[in-house]
């Protein structure tokens, strides 16, 4: 945890102290995107409109900021005062989000060798910029010359655990979740000090033999390591001190013959008193997963009509390639929507292989929708990419390093992959309309009160979309497969779109160091 593993950071000052009320009032501010989905409910929406339908046909790359590094292009960058801080692998960087001008970068020194390195972004406060690292590291930056104020090692590459998911900052404490269910680790999630990354409270998803939820495992000694990864985002209902996590699928993800049953707690929405940890209720919603349908997204957060009264809800989904809207008072399912194929779901699976929709790389990734209050429209982009999963013939050994899979899975050609943004009105569960990609659809979606969704597909491309029809309304090149953040800001009086692209991951492929350009009117 020394500093003097903290590396490399060149560049001026820059940017000023986020506050909680800056925070709480993030679904408001016009200016700034001050957490990796937009807000706490992660609704993904801006009430920006000097782009809108009628001329967003104008708009014109602005400058590109070029990482110079080639890790998964899967973050979403968070615009404060006109600086956007983004993450690719182990490297921090403040931009200007007018000019793309670099105002400084800090690249993180590995501590250990990592499993995998994909970064989903970071969060604010107090002139911090906390993240976490490949490595297991915790750290916190300062926000003005990207120096690191302290490091906490939280995880470890020896317990088959890493960290991807974006953190939420929440008063005094940052929540973070591990990584690593595919290679047989037990997931957490936990709460650290702001000030100095020391732990407060720490929740797993499987239990421990003798605690409720063990007994829907047949076999106590996969226990330790039964999976249920949190690699995507969180929300936070501020009000009620609610936060939402999303667990994602048990180990062995294949052979589910040593795990029969349920497996309480994975692929769960899961609700825990964000000052405690303590689980206020938590659904599972993909029992015996044995195709690596993790759950993914718990949001965001809405309050509608639904079946003859006002609720507050919470839209669930995963790469099942199924959206449910869940009242969050009395835990019913309101209904269930289909984002994506799916075929033989049931059919057991067998060495040989079964064919099976969605595969492995299926159905909601870790792009997050965005949400329109003023149309009441939720827009859920998907990836329609099946395969062949198949089982070992005998039960798979646990190793560190190494994935515990327990089976193979063999995709279709990449020809045959293709992507979706669905808009579904997230009171009934009806779909409002369809649009389809000849690629899968990764970016995180904003929506604007310009009536724009605004998104990016595998094949390279940023594009604007008419919130109101799905028409395609725009559509731009980005050099790279556009598969992480789409933001958009005010920089004096000015509207930006940021667009990332590069090498998306080892599953999807793509190439090229992580890019960001910025988009303008004229």
């Amino acid at each position: 945890m020394a500093l003097a593993l903290a590396a490399v950071v060149w560049g001026p000052a820059a940017a000023e102290a986020q506050t909680q009320q800056e925070l709480d009032a993030a679904a408001s501010s016009d200016d700034d995107w001050l957490l990796t989905n937009k807000d706490y409910a992660g609704r993904r929406f801006t009430n920006l409109r000097q782009i809108d339908r009628r001329n967003v046909a104008k708009l014109k790359p602005v400058c590109t900021w070029q990482s110079n590094v080639e890790a998964p292009s899967q973050t979403s960058p968070i615009v404060y005062k006109g600086i956007m801080y983004v993450t690719v692998g182990y490297l921090t960087a403040a931009v200007d989000g007018a000019s793309c001008k670099e105002l400084w970068r800090h690249v993180w020194t590995p501590t250990a060798k990592e499993l995998s390195n994909p970064n989903r972004g970071a969060a604010l406060k107090d002139g911090k910029l906390l993240r976490g690292t490949p490595d297991g590291n915790l750290i916190a930056l300062d926000t003005a010359t990207g120096k690191v104020l302290w490091s906490k090692q939280i995880a470890s590459p020896k317990d088959n655990h890493y960290l991807s998911q974006q953190p939420v900052v929440v008063d005094d404490l940052v929540i973070i979740g591990t990584a690593g269910a595919d290679f047989g680790s037990r997931g957490w999630l936990g709460a650290f000090k702001l000030e100095n990354g020391d732990e407060v409270w720490k929740f797993y998803v499987v239990p421990q033999a003798g605690e409720p939820g063990a007994e829907t495992w047949s076999d106590p000694k996969v226990l330790p390591h039964g999976g249920g990864s949190f690699w995507t985002p969180l929300s936070l209902d501020r009000e009620k001190g609610v936060l939402y996590a999303p667990a994602g699928n048990p180990a062995p993800d294949f052979y589910g013959e040593v795990r029969e049953g349920p497996n309480l707690y994975t692929n769960a929405a899961v609700a825990l008193d964000v000052k405690t940890g303590k689980v206020l209720w938590r659904q599972q919603f993909v029992p015996h997963d044995v195709h690596d349908w993790d759950l993914t997204q718990v949001s965001p957060l809405l309050t509608v009509e639904a079946k003859g009264k006002k609720r507050d809800i919470v839209i669930v989904s995963g790469k099942d390639a199924l959206l449910r809207g869940v009242d969050r008072d009395t835990h019913e399912q309101l209904y269930e929507v289909a984002i994506s194929t799916r075929k033989n779901t049931a059919t057991p699976l067998t060495v040989k292989g079964v064919h099976v929709c969605p595969g492995l790389l299926g159905g909601q990734e870790w792009s997050t929708a965005g949400y329109s209050p003023a149309l009441g429209l939720i827009f859920t982009p998907s990836v329609e990419w099946c395969g062949r999963a198949a089982k070992l013939e005998k039960p798979p050994a646990y190793q560190v390093g190494e994935h515990y899979r327990g089976g193979s899975f063999t995709q279709d050609p990449p020809a045959k992959a293709k992507g979706w943004l669905t808009a579904i009105d997230p009171a009934s569960g009806k779909v409002r309309w369809k649009y389809n990609s000849k690629s899968p659809m990764l970016a995180n979606v904003t929506a604007t009160a310009g009536d724009l969704v605004l998104t990016g597909t595998m094949r390279g491309e940023f594009v604007a979309l008419d919130a109101r029809s799905g028409k395609l309304l725009y559509r731009h090149p980005v050099g790279g497969a556009a598969t992480g953040g789409v933001v958009t800001y005010a920089v004096k009086g000015k509207q930006y779109v940021a667009v990332e692209a590069g090498r998306v991951s080892v599953f999807f492929g793509g190439a090229g160091p992580a890019t960001f350009t910025v988009f303008a009117l004229p």
